[in-house]
């Protein structure tokens, strides 16, 4: 396929986030760890593909219905997972039969394309959904979608992954987000299902999850009065062809912001710079032919504009970009990206003594098109508004900010 060399620009406003899942911050849980306390995340209403966002439960008694098209492995880990996970929380679990106006999810798996997504909540326009007393957005009859497309296998290639994606999405229908930015080179392992890019990543929560579940004040609303359809499909035609957007996988995992000043403030550091080299990177989840494979993608910084950088990488930074086709894909992903200056919004994943990053949100980029700004269009937000403005203008603002 021949690529237009605008639309190759396009394709480096993706993240290297997860979407093991599916994504305003509750009160404090009863421990303190790298982990974000229970919230939504996320508008439902974004035009992406596949339709995706974080909900909370609308109260402490969570209905699980199981679609006819949900694999008898992935039927069993979610039993198990509701009764060996959630059930010791204040949670009461109820695996139903059948649909009822009292269902809270409808969990299905199938192959829906290789969109980089291994699974994923959503909350449809049409489900019974409101805010509560925290403003977080709670859902009925939300969908929970599993992947079976090769391109995602490594996540149900044993009962052990199995175990991990369906610990991790039923907690993405509860309000849970991702513990920490993982994979971590420092500090203490997670040692729970809400990690993320972790094929083979643990199979139950860690205490603090159950803390977060338990500290959470879960709404009562009445009963629902709507069904929802089960055979609503993500619209199979709109897959992504460019090797970086296909690693865009989670975008409701990372942080959500209005403006660009809020996303300054909001990232660990924002670079002027240029993608100076791409190379294979680390790799996890067992063996090295059933792993998730990553690609280092180093960014030449001329200038840190805002946050903070180590002195270490003051000239360089390396940005992780998972690898869900395998590492022979890093040649196509290395085509796709532009090597103009652009402007980067980044997070450190693990803290001050980790050497990698990834972008803060899905389109944390901003490229330098001749002057003009170049955003990957789609997403409904404040970004699109950016796109074929001045490119200095953005840069002061971005300096503006972050004085």
């Amino acid at each position: 396929m021949t690529t237009h060399p605008t639309a190759i620009r396009r394709t480096v406003l993706a993240s290297a986030a997860i979407l093991l899942a599916l994504t305003a911050v509750a009160g404090p849980a009863a421990a303190s760890h790298a982990g974000r306390p229970i919230g939504s995340f996320s508008s439902c209403r974004r035009p992406v593909t596949p339709p995706r966002c974080s909900s909370v439960g609308n109260d402490s008694r969570h209905h699980v219905a199981f679609n006819v098209t949900l694999t008898p492995g992935l039927a069993e880990s979610l039993r198990d997972t509701m009764i060996e996970d959630y059930e010791p929380t204040k949670l009461e679990m109820i695996l139903q039969q059948e649909v009822t106006r009292e269902t809270d999810v409808i969990a299905s798996s199938q192959d829906y394309g290789n969109n980089g997504a291994a699974g994923w909540v959503y909350c449809p326009p049409d489900a019974p959904q409101g805010i509560n007393r925290q403003r977080h957005r709670w859902c009925q009859q939300q969908e929970l979608h599993f992947n079976l497309n090769p391109s995602v296998a490594v996540f149900f290639a044993d009962d052990g992954s199995r175990d991990h994606v369906a610990c991790h999405e039923l907690g993405h229908t509860l309000g849970l987000r991702h513990w920490g930015n993982p994979p971590e080179t420092a500090g203490p392992a997670a040692a729970t299902c809400m990690t993320a890019n972790t094929a083979d990543g643990a199979a139950g929560f860690d205490q603090v999850d159950r803390d977060h579940i338990d500290a959470y004040h879960y709404s009562m609303h009445p009963p629902a009065r709507r069904q929802l359809p089960l055979d609503v499909l993500p619209d199979r035609d709109r897959l992504r062809i460019s090797a970086w957007e296909q690693t865009v996988v989670e975008a409701t995992e990372l942080e959500d912001y209005g403006t660009l000043v809020d996303m300054t403030r909001g990232s660990d550091a924002v670079v002027v710079g240029h993608v100076a080299g791409v190379a294979p990177g680390r790799w996890f989840g067992g063996s090295p032919g059933n792993a998730l494979h990553y690609a280092a993608v180093t960014i030449a910084v001329d200038e840190a504009v805002a946050g903070a950088l180590p002195d270490r990488h003051h000239a360089r930074v390396t940005l992780e970009v998972p690898l869900f086709g395998g590492p022979e894909t890093i040649d196509a992903l290395r085509s796709s990206l532009p090597t103009g200056e652009s402007l980067f919004f980044l997070r450190n994943k693990g803290g001050a003594d980790v050497d990698f990053y990834r972008l803060v949100v899905m389109r944390g980029v901003i490229v330098n098109a001749d002057g003009a700004a170049e955003v990957l269009q789609g997403e409904g937000d404040f970004l699109d508004a950016l796109d074929g403005a001045p490119f200095d203008a953005l840069l002061a603002q971005v300096r503006t900010a972050a004085r």
